[in-house]
């Protein structure tokens, strides 16, 4: 099959794939312009300009007079795939952790009613009520507050919050996560949020509400979650619809 792509965007394709492999971590040097054209027979003008894309992308970055080195490692999922904030980081090549600030046991008559509504539950219900501090390289980036139907896993205890939910809910209580409703948009942060996040009061965030489902549609865990504004990003890659559409969540440190 003939490929009518540009060369630049074949090449793209290419040096994504070399980026994404166990050859480069990040913080690496990247093949220069010139190594770029010898082993892709390209011209100097397509290698700069694959790079700089794949510099606006947030993979590479130029540091002036040394080279370009890997920033991140390309992060693709369908729209539909659930991923941890603690896999993101890892992935990403930082160290991730999560500080506990709230950790009890509520009925669901105690919690909003919006939010016992979203979870199915009876008022008598118990309900977990967590606020965490996601942190990359010790850097605050995500404002957590979670409500988790009790019931599906007992014994819950703060020590096993400071790592990946995901993991928790899938690994120890054998969960079978199969979906979010997601919706994402721009909040003004409050004094306390901005504090915990480091940032000025008044600045606007991500923020992120979400219901979690297992076995298809039973609700395990409503939340919301303010994104720091200069450490993380959204970028969606739109297509045609016959093709697959793609988001895709960025820590930019």
């Amino acid at each position: 099959m003939i490929n009518k792509d540009p060369i630049y965007q074949q090449l793209n394709r290419l040096l994504r794939q070399k980026i994404s492999s166990d050859k480069y971590q990040v913080g690496d040097k990247f093949l220069t312009e010139r190594m770029i054209c010898e082993e892709y027979d390209v011209s100097r003008a397509t290698a700069n300009k694959s790079l700089s894309s794949l510099v606006s992308e947030g993979l590479l970055e130029f540091r002036k007079g040394v080279g370009t080195f890997i920033r991140s490692k390309p992060s693709v999922g369908k729209l539909l795939k659930l991923t941890s904030f603690t896999e993101n980081a890892r992935y990403a090549g930082y160290t991730a952790k999560s500080v506990v600030l709230r950790f009890e046991r509520l009925k669901a008559k105690n919690i909003e009613a919006a939010i016992a509504e979203k979870l199915l539950t009876g008022q008598d219900e118990d309900i977990y009520r967590i606020e965490r501090l996601r942190m990359a390289n010790d850097v605050p980036m995500i404002l957590e507050h979670r409500y988790i139907v009790a019931s599906y896993c007992p014994d819950l205890f703060e020590q096993s919050l400071k790592d990946s939910l995901y993991r928790l809910f899938t690994d120890t209580y054998d969960l079978n996560i199969t979906g979010m409703d997601e919706t994402i948009s721009a909040v003004t942060l409050t004094r306390e949020e901005a504090e915990l996040l480091e940032i000025e009061e008044g600045k606007a965030g991500f923020l992120v509400t979400a219901v979690g489902y297992i076995d298809e549609y039973k609700p395990l865990w409503w939340e919301r979650t303010i994104h720091k504004p200069d450490a993380f990003e959204y970028r969606c890659q739109v297509r045609p619809n016959q093709a697959q559409q793609e988001l895709k969540g960025h820590l930019i440190i």
